[in-house]
C-alpha cells in the first residue's frame, strides 16, 4: 500500500469500516483500504496488516511481562520478541 495516499477510497467504491474490537480504552477497525485503524479517544493510528501483527506480538510481549511474577529483569528481559534489545 503507498503510505503517500490518504486511508480513503473513491465514494463509488467505498465501504464502511468493520469494527473488529472495541473496549472501554478504544476500538480497532479495518478500513475498506485494507489498513486497520486502532483508534484510543483522541488519536487514530494507522496501520498495514503485518505491522499491526507486530505491534500486537510485542504489546501482547510487554503485557506477559508485566504479568510475570515480580523478580529481578536484566535488559535481555526486556527485548521485545524480534530480539532487537530493549524497549524504553
Amino acid at each position: 500500500m503507498d503510505e503517500s495516499k490518504p486511508c480513503s477510497l473513491p465514494d463509488d467504491t467505498a465501504a464502511a469500516p468493520r469494527l473488529l474490537s472495541h473496549g472501554s480504552v478504544g476500538h480497532v477497525a479495518l478500513c475498506g483500504c485494507g489498513h486497520l485503524h486502532l483508534s484510543l479517544k483522541y488519536l487514530t493510528l494507522r496501520f498495514e496488516p503485518e505491522a499491526f501483527r507486530e505491534l500486537t506480538a510485542l504489546l501482547a510481549f510487554a503485557q506477559r511481562s508485566l504479568d510475570a511474577p515480580t523478580r529481578q529483569r536484566t535488559a535481555n528481559d526486556a527485548a521485545p520478541p524480534d530480539g532487537n534489545g530493549p524497549v524504553h
